[in-house]
């Protein structure tokens, strides 16, 4: 496999947990809990490919690409 496929697959795994865990200890009903999910999802989605865009334009991840 592609080392960009297997980065954007931990990426999205990690963001899916992340979102779970997140919104999982909200006391709300499902339909916000969702709604919180979601949020949570892409938050943590765009911070970390922010992260790896700065890792990558500094040159931390040449080895890998």
């Amino acid at each position: 496999m592609n080392s960009t496929v297997i980065g954007i697959l931990s990426v999205v795994f990690t963001s899916t947990v992340a979102g779970w865990l997140i919104s999982r200890t909200k006391k709300v009903e499902k339909p916000v809990k969702v709604m919180l999910f979601v949020l949570y999802f892409w938050a943590s989605f765009f911070i970390q490919l922010v992260a790896f865009a700065m890792l990558y334009h500094f040159g931390l991840l040449s080895d890998y690409f």
